[in-house]
């Protein structure tokens, strides 16, 4: 059968006024939508890394670096973080001097007064992975050095992961 055949067939049928084009999706859907709906997953693939979104997971991980932190003799805050929708987060704690640093973990429910969770002593060149014992919505860490005079350098990796 050739092409103009073919045309004239589909003619023949009765005209439908019916949209084919998919229906737009409104702006309040788009705002309904988690903002950490796809999570990846490294895969290698003839030697190159790649990465493949697994639809429909709904995890979400965050991290932040505060690489070089120097301590002192005071005892001197790190940022605060916002722990209040975070289902699971770690402190991560690298020494990268030779003197020993003492390491606080420190809670609070309204960013302004602030209770030590936990503490620990990290010896020069060691790594250790901290974890709060107890919940409040605001979380730190607070560094200070052991010896007075013997400061360090520290590099801190706050991980966290949201689940539904």
């Amino acid at each position: 059968m050739s092409r103009t055949a073919k045309r004239s067939k589909k003619r023949l049928r009765p005209t439908k006024y019916v949209s084919r084009r998919r229906p737009r999706r409104s702006c309040r859907a788009k705002l309904l939508k988690p903002p950490c709906s796809r999570i990846t997953r490294p895969r290698v693939k003839q030697g190159r890394p790649s990465r493949t979104i697994l639809p429909g997971a709904t995890h979400c991980f965050t991290e932040h670096t505060y690489v070089g932190a120097e301590t002192s003799s005071s005892t001197s805050a790190l940022p605060a973080q916002d722990t209040s929708s975070l289902s699971l987060y770690t402190y991560g704690i690298v020494n990268r001097g030779k003197n020993p640093a003492l390491v606080q973990i420190q809670i609070s429910p309204n960013a302004v007064d602030y209770a030590v969770d936990s503490q620990e002593v990290i010896a020069g060149g060691q790594t250790k992975a901290l974890v709060p014992q107890r919940f409040l919505r605001y979380t730190r860490l607070a560094i200070q050095s052991v010896e007075p005079d013997q400061p360090t350098r520290l590099d801190v990796y706050f991980q966290a992961q949201r689940m539904p």
